[in-house]
């Protein structure tokens, strides 16, 4: 990372975190703006995409968008630059500097540095009042930009489409993938896809199929599938955009680190733990190389390597990096960012493991605590904080205090995301294992049904969460000594875990022993490896 840039994401988190109102300007190419605010929406900011909302500048249109969010106070009005095209828009935003510093509210203007060349020559009234101007650098993005813009040039002299045809297909593939993204988010994963390879169709129509918008589609498409657990068709996706990468942007590119970070955690989530410490630790190399140590992405990458650690039980290395992660997260991103609620969350995770659940609930309150202040009460983040406290209050025998915090997570999450959604089905399964522990088992198996039911409606049969599921079921069924369902539930869960996972992985292991307990709970006298190659077989020929 270059040292200016990296001062740039320190003054966002002094700005986001320490001002008072006022309008500040940060001068980047398109693909930096998107960057830099998929790292701060998720904090205490709104945004306003004029990609999104096409048009001239319009105060009112700040103004009303600014009124219908009054406990906010950081505004980013994004890709302002095509707000600014004509003079009418540059004297509507001189005219108005008085106004929009009369709001009351902190104003983060994105522009291109072509726009910021119309704002200093063409809107001089409003470029005084300019408390900071904050410059990143790309100048690969910006080539590629200008690439992009000549297309439709390049395809009206093809005669393929003209130049306002064309444009209109950008802003349509543009619109599918911000469609995707809310699909993606509500758990409507076949809906996401179907747009994405939308909006891909139309992008390969335009620029071909070896281009970096094309990786960038491609890279989207397999963050869906990772969510739905469709691993191996996330792999080879990542693979097709690490590819294209490599060859436009070469090894040592941001971009490229960001695919080796989504690569590894196919790999993390299989337990092919070795795999991903070993792309996770090419990923960090390049990361601190390039961006730096002090960077969001750079702090992500000591996260995601200090949860394989946690995994293989190093629990000390795991501390260590967490620590890392949370110290970056502080420093630049500030103390109320949703990056930092998670650094607390994970490193809560560590105390966890290790039994220090009076260290662990400090921290998951921390969490829980910057969390409600950047999201508010009604916020899927919530459920999060509450279900870890909840597990906490569980292994210290607090089972009243932990069944109502699930409530509440359960509460939220039927209310904000709704009945049929991963999130909804977490909490019943986290209310169910409550009423397991208390001995109400009839009312624990009435709610692992209802969570079985959505995971398997919404994440499908072979899921690993829908597995999990089984397994809690059997562990029921065992605790009543029924032991033909509980093999049954093991059996099912075993499948998922082995085809999905492999044998190595943690899940598949620990769910073989428990079958194999209940099984000689059953059959004192049976062979159980032999009963299990029998079983085997026959779901082979289903």
């Amino acid at each position: 990372m270059r040292e200016h840039d990296q001062e740039g994401y320190q003054t966002l988190g002094w700005i986001i975190n320490k001002s008072e109102q006022g309008l500040y300007l940060v001068v980047a190419d398109e693909d930096t703006q998107k960057k830099i605010v998929d790292i701060y929406r998720r904090g205490a900011v709104k945004v306003y995409d004029y990609k999104r909302h096409p048009g001239a500048y319009s105060f009112r249109d700040l103004q009303e968008w600014a009124d219908r969010e009054p406990e906010t106070q950081i505004f980013m009005v994004v890709n302002f630059h095509l707000a600014i095209q004509n003079e009418d828009g540059l004297k509507r935003l001189n005219f108005s500097r008085d106004m929009l510093e009369g709001l009351g509210k902190n104003f983060i203007f994105f522009v291109t540095p072509y726009g910021d060349d119309r704002l200093a020559t063409k809107a001089y009234d409003f470029y005084s009042f300019v408390k900071l101007r904050i410059i990143f650098h790309n100048d690969e993005t910006e080539e590629k930009e200008k690439e992009l813009l000549s297309v439709t040039e390049k395809l009206s002299e093809e005669k393929k489409w003209k130049p306002e045809e064309a444009k209109q297909k950008f802003a349509e593939a543009y619109d599918f993938i911000e469609q995707a993204k809310e699909e993606q988010d509500k758990a409507h994963y076949n809906e996401s896809v179907r747009l994405l390879q939308k909006a891909q169709e139309i992008k390969e129509n335009l620029l071909g199929t070896q281009h970096l918008e094309i990786a960038g589609v491609q890279q989207l498409l397999a963050d869906v599938y990772k969510d739905q657990g469709k691993y191996n068709e996330a792999e080879l996706l990542y693979q097709e955009s690490l590819q294209i990468r490599k060859k436009i942007l070469e090894e040592e590119h941001p971009d490229t680190v960001l695919i080796y970070n989504n690569l590894a955690y196919v790999y993390q989530e299989q337990g092919k733990y070795n795999k991903a410490e070993e792309l996770y630790q090419m990923s960090l190399q390049i990361s601190k190389e390039i961006l730096g140590e002090e960077h969001p992405n750079t702090a992500t990458i000591y996260n995601n390597l200090a949860y394989v650690y946690k995994e293989q039980g190093k629990y000390n290395k795991a501390e260590e990096l967490y620590q890392k992660n949370l110290q970056i997260s502080k420093e630049v991103l500030g103390e109320n960012h949703i990056d930092t609620a998670i650094s607390y969350n994970n490193l809560a995770g560590i105390y966890e493991n290790q039994g220090n659940y009076q260290k662990a609930e400090e921290l998951y309150q921390k969490s829980l605590q910057v969390r409600r202040k950047i999201l508010g009460d009604q916020h899927p983040d919530i459920v999060t904080s509450y279900n870890n406290l909840a597990y906490i209050y569980q292994k210290q025998g607090k089972y009243n205090k932990a069944k109502q915090l699930v409530q509440k997570s359960l509460q939220i999450s039927k209310e904000v995301l709704g009945e049929e959604h991963p999130d909804t089905a977490t909490s019943y399964n986290n209310l169910a294992y409550v009423y397991q522990r208390q001995g109400k088992y009839n009312k624990a198996e009435e709610l692992y049904e209802k969570s079985l039911k959505i995971r398997k409606e919404v994440l499908g049969e072979t899921h690993p969460d829908t597995a999990i599921t089984y397994n809690n079921l059997a562990d029921l069924y065992l605790k009543q000594k029924q032991y033909k369902n509980a093999i049954s539930y093991y059996l099912k869960a075993y499948n998922v875990f082995l085809s999905v996972l492999g044998s190595s992985h943690s899940y598949t292991q620990a769910d073989y022993t428990n079958m194999k307990h209940a099984y000689y709970q059953s059959n004192p006298d049976g062979n159980f490896e032999r009963w299990l190659e029998k079983e085997m077989k026959k779901e082979a020929f289903r």
